[in-house]
């Protein structure tokens, strides 16, 4: 590869605040903190996609009766 094709590596300098090295020094969580996340996670997409079935339900009815229509119409 010629001089001009090569990439220059970039220089990156990185700061990282006390507080962000500090927190990298806590121990990790637990398994049942992790298991409490997931149910906690669990729960609120529960909620979201029962509002996204109540929102759309009725626009895939609409659907389903266009279709039964027209497949009415070409039997």
């Amino acid at each position: 590869m010629t001089r001009t094709q090569q990439l220059n590596s970039p220089n990156l300098r990185l700061h990282i605040s006390k507080r962000v090295q500090r927190q990298a020094l806590v121990p990790l969580r637990s398994s049942a903190a992790d298991k409490l996340a997931l149910i906690a996670g669990y729960q609120a997409m529960a909620r979201i996609n029962q509002e996204i079935a109540r929102i759309f339900t009725p626009c895939e009815e609409e659907a389903e009766r266009r279709l039964t229509k027209f497949r009415r119409t070409q039997s």
